[in-house]
């Protein structure tokens, strides 16, 4: 690894971004090497209570970090549940920065049907919200064709240019660089202006990671993932997967593409906190661990 990419990985390390589900988020006190201040995004779980989704917000500004809830539209019943969403999250944890996503729930929960809906009622702006991250795909996904999700992408450039919050892109997890690349320049080709935050597994066992790849429909990178390794099974046997090489590889694209717009990393820890708080830690704080 090179001087320049080292370096750069470090600065990623250091503006990273991690994911919690709502009962994660009360134990964050205890993970001691993420810093202060850390956003720490929070999964707004199908079928639970939005009221699980406030007190994690609380329980992460208590910490000493800021939260940064996914507000997803299908579980959401109206704009008037939305406006007391966001009124609890801004009053109870001083939130000013969620992430929208359509959701992916089985059955709707009622008039709000996709990411633009939440974007275009008014309320994020009303109350405070200051900074927006909005879903991208590198391998697409099961819900939607790529063209209809560059469509809402680039929808959501226009809003940007209108609205006065800050919109960003953080992407889903892939386990190899090329969709995150490959992905990022057709979107800013067809006129995606917005900053993107690449979503990356935290530090994981490989059979978490296998599950979540399955389900979240990164088949095209578990593939690789697959033959890389020797195997799903010799790669469910390895005791740690960790994203040393693909983070390495997100950062070399940086310096070398002058008009890349990734931004930053944010990471699926999949319960793995503690851990991916110590690889965090260790990229940040030690040169060498940076150089192979």
């Amino acid at each position: 690894m090179s001087d320049a990419v080292a370096q750069r990985v470090r600065e990623l390390a250091a503006s990273a971004s991690v994911e919690v589900t709502p009962r994660d988020a009360r134990r964050l006190a205890e993970v001691e090497p993420l810093p202060p201040g850390t956003s720490v995004y929070i999964t707004a779980l199908p079928g639970h209570d939005t009221a699980e989704l406030v007190q994690a917000a609380v329980a992460i500004r208590a910490a000493g970090h800021s939260p940064v809830p996914h507000i997803a539209a299908r579980g959401i019943s109206d704009e008037a549940a939305l406006d007391r969403l966001l009124g609890n999250l801004v009053a109870e944890a001083g939130v000013d920065d969620v992430l929208v996503v359509a959701g992916s729930v089985r059955q709707q929960a009622g008039s709000l049907s996709f990411s633009l809906d939440v974007l275009r009622s008014g309320l994020l702006e009303r109350h405070g919200i200051a900074r927006v991250g909005v879903a991208g795909h590198p391998e697409g996904s099961p819900d939607f064709s790529d063209e209809s999700a560059v469509e809402s992408l680039l929808e959501k450039n226009a809003l940007a240019r209108e609205l006065p919050f800050r919109m960003r892109v953080v992407t889903q997890f892939a386990l190899d660089a090329a969709p995150y690349l490959a992905w990022e320049r057709r979107v800013r080709e067809a006129g995606n202006t917005l900053p993107v935050i690449a979503g990356v597994p935290g530090v994981t066992s490989p059979a978490t990671l296998i599950k979540y790849g399955l389900a979240c429909g990164v088949g095209p990178s578990l593939d690789r993932l697959r033959k890389q390794s020797g195997g799903l099974l010799r790669l469910a046997t390895t005791r740690l997967w960790t994203p040393d090489e693909l983070v390495a590889q997100i950062a070399a694209a940086t310096l070398e593409d002058r008009d890349s717009l990734f931004r930053g990393v944010h990471f699926f820890p999949f319960g793995g906190i503690d851990r991916t708080a110590d690889w965090l830690a260790a990229q940040r704080d030690t040169e060498t661990a940076l150089r192979a």
